[in-house]
């Protein structure tokens, strides 16, 4: 049974720590990571759960080393005009190349970022002005990755080179694409071809790259974030 001094001191005071009677699951507090006097818009484990990303409402990215429970790195302290970094993904061990410990982020003024996270170096910026990126997915092989914001079109790219391969928007004959914001992206581990994205329309759309078309919509979540759209 669970006792009152298990709980522990939450991150912020508008939050609680609360143990559930008889549960099997038992959560303590392990580390307070930063501080509560900026905004963290989204945090990511790094693949081998050594580090975690925090992603900023002035544009930092800051990385906690685990271990220790001490910031290790800041990417994107200099912006000039601060916005948001609005997601953040790891690239795969599996993906191609020598240079390990990269990571991409989007950023609510648009850009799109590759960062060498332990010599803090900006490897590639990719920026589209008018629009806000709001989610970022890396396909399982690292190969390719995938962007979503406020124009509700899905871009995928390739990773080697940076350029864009397909744009997925709907229409047509097919399926139509978003009518807001895409707020959740997420490659299918089983069969990579295949993207799922989600948003503020209330549909989750099934995307097959190789068609660069909709092939199929699940009406009903209304997703504000980043959520996993794709489980078993």
């Amino acid at each position: 049974m669970a006792k009152e001094e298990d709980n522990q001191t939450p991150v912020s005071d508008k939050f609680s720590l609360d143990c559930v009677k008889n549960s099997d699951i038992k959560i303590t507090h392990k580390f307070t990571l930063g501080d509560t006097s900026k905004q963290t818009f989204c945090v990511r484990f790094d693949p081998n759960d050594k580090y975690i990303a925090a992603g900023q409402g002035d544009g930092t990215i800051k990385i906690f080393n685990l271990l220790t429970g001490k910031q290790s790195y800041t990417l994107n302290s200099n912006m000039d005009e601060p916005m948001p970094i609005t997601q953040i993904r790891w690239r795969p061990l599996a993906a191609p190349g020598v240079t390990k410990n990269v990571l991409i982020s989007v950023n609510a003024n648009g850009s799109l970022q590759h960062w060498h996270t332990t010599s803090g170096k900006l490897l590639h910026t990719i920026h589209d002005e008018l629009n806000q990126l709001l989610t970022v997915d890396y396909k399982p092989d690292g190969t390719s990755f995938a962007t979503g914001g406020s124009d509700c079109i899905v871009r995928v790219y390739d990773e080697q080179t940076r350029k864009l391969k397909v744009t997925l928007e709907g229409g047509g004959t097919g399926e139509p694409g978003h009518s807001n914001r895409v707020f959740a992206l997420k490659f299918d581990k089983d069969d990579d071809n295949m993207l799922l994205s989600g948003g503020w329309d209330n549909n989750v759309k099934i995307w097959d790259i190789r068609m660069g078309a909709a092939v199929r919509s699940i009406y009903g979540p209304y997703i504000c974030g980043d959520a996993r759209v794709l489980e078993g």
